[in-house]
């Protein structure tokens, strides 16, 4: 079994028999105070989608590394850069049983489209960061729903093509409790005639397959 642990907006732990991943250590997560960082438990390894702050703050990778002997992190090469300013070490490759696939972030309002890696950890989570590009997900996918780059029926959309089993919302911190029920709720309305099952989960929540 796995269990993935939604911290909060795209920043997500996925335990598995062989560890815990990090997904996307953002400064959502990291400075909100809406997250109990006691809570987080060991980490081994940390997966960072793209360079946005709000998916990764360097402060909090480092706070992630000095709580572990053996944490590694892996990025693509514009985010190693980044955290390479920052004394921070990231692997441009994928640990075991992890692999990536090299898309673009969507375009945001300013123009811009970075580079963006789609993560998927042992088959179980492929969590896509900014991006409707990935070709292929895991059985469960984390969704972005609510984003200045994209709109529910697009991350819907996109949900379809990929046909996971399980779709876990993320990218919905600017919401409130009620809301991000909601639009979760909207997206399990639309993709429940496709088989695809909305697990909502909202900050600290977990969800076992």
């Amino acid at each position: 079994m796995s269990t993935i642990r939604r911290l909060s907006d795209s920043c997500l732990l996925v335990t598995t028999g062989d560890g815990t991943t990090l997904i996307d250590p953002g400064f959502h997560t990291f400075d909100s105070g809406e997250v109990d960082l006691a809570t987080v438990g060991d980490v081994q390894t940390v997966l960072i989608t793209h360079e946005h702050a709000d998916h990764v703050k360097p402060e909090f990778v480092r706070w992630l590394l000095d709580r572990g002997a053996d944490v590694t992190v892996h990025a693509n090469p514009a985010v190693a850069g980044l955290l390479t300013g920052h004394g921070i070490e990231a692997d441009t490759g994928a640990p075991a049983a992890v692999s990536f696939e090299d898309v673009v972030h969507e375009v945001i309002p300013t123009g811009a489209a970075p580079p963006n890696r789609a993560w998927t950890i042992e088959r179980v989570l492929t969590h896509p960061g900014d991006s409707y590009q990935p070709s292929t997900s895991a059985p469960v996918l984390a969704l972005p729903l609510m984003a200045p780059w994209g709109s529910t029926t697009a991350s819907v959309e996109f949900a379809r093509r990929l046909s996971p089993t399980w779709v876990v919302p993320i990218h919905d911190f600017y919401l409130s409790a009620s809301g991000r029920a909601w639009v979760g709720g909207v997206a399990k309305s639309a993709l429940a005639d496709d088989g695809i099952e909305v697990v909502t989960l909202d900050w600290g929540e977990s969800f076992t397959v």
